[in-house]
């Protein structure tokens, strides 16, 4: 069984007031890609890893990859307008005897290896999967300023990554969706709009995204003192 990771780094991070594209800022000397490349290389069940890069920054940073990594399964590919051509790029680029494709944020740090396994292991019986957290704040409809209604959290979740699809699957559906210009917030979207069944995972709590500075520096303060070392 062939398992890819494709993670998905093509991103601006307007949210973070820097410079440096968010997945590039560093931690402890470390672009913060590193970190979340670090889940998938060293997994024993991930057969290859793509990643999608700026085009403005794939010739700088294959070279710091490769120096970083030494191996041969990492491939570089470039990033689209959006996250869903980033992962239509990758999609392109996989063997054509790939099994699963498990599609991962690049600013995602702290999944565990034991969640990738237990995704991959539902992916086995079930072809598409995606990892979840409960919600834990009570959730309000609101219009203008003005509530309109709490809605029950009880049948809702927080969508994570990665998210595990048979790779035939989610080929066709971006196939699909490109030929009529669809665009999903998330690849289990897709998924849904044509009428397939995804499954979903609770994981850990901690596999959050960094998407403002406040992540950052919660990310900086968990990664300087090994704060999730039982994820490791």
């Amino acid at each position: 069984m062939k398992n890819i990771a494709i993670i998905t780094a093509g991103g601006s991070g307007k949210r973070i007031k820097s410079k440096t594209k968010k997945q590039f800022i560093e931690i402890m000397n470390r672009p913060l890609l590193f970190w979340t490349i670090d889940k998938f290389v060293h997994h024993p069940e991930i057969d290859q890893i793509i990643i999608t890069l700026p085009n403005s920054e794939i010739k700088n940073y294959k070279k710091i990859i490769e120096q970083e990594y030494k191996t041969n399964i990492i491939s570089i590919t470039v990033g689209g307008m959006q996250r869903q051509d980033s992962v239509y790029n990758a999609l392109l680029i996989c063997p054509e005897d790939t099994d699963f494709v498990l599609i991962h944020d690049g600013v995602r740090p702290f999944i565990s290896k034991k969640d990738i396994s237990l995704l991959i292991n539902n992916a086995l019986k079930k072809n598409a999967v995606i990892l979840i957290s409960k919600i834990k704040n009570t959730l309000k409809e609101i219009r203008d300023n003005i509530v309109l209604k709490t809605v029950p959290r009880e049948f809702l979740a927080n969508a994570l990554t990665p998210q595990i699809f048979q790779y035939k699957l989610i080929k066709q559906c971006h196939d699909k969706a490109k030929k009529i210009g669809l665009y999903c917030t998330d690849d289990a979207a897709l998924l849904e709009h044509f009428g397939y069944i995804v499954s979903t995972l609770e994981c850990s709590s901690h596999n959050f995204k960094i998407t403002d500075q406040f992540d950052l520096e919660i990310a900086e303060l968990i990664l300087k003192n090994n704060l999730l070392k039982e994820d490791n």
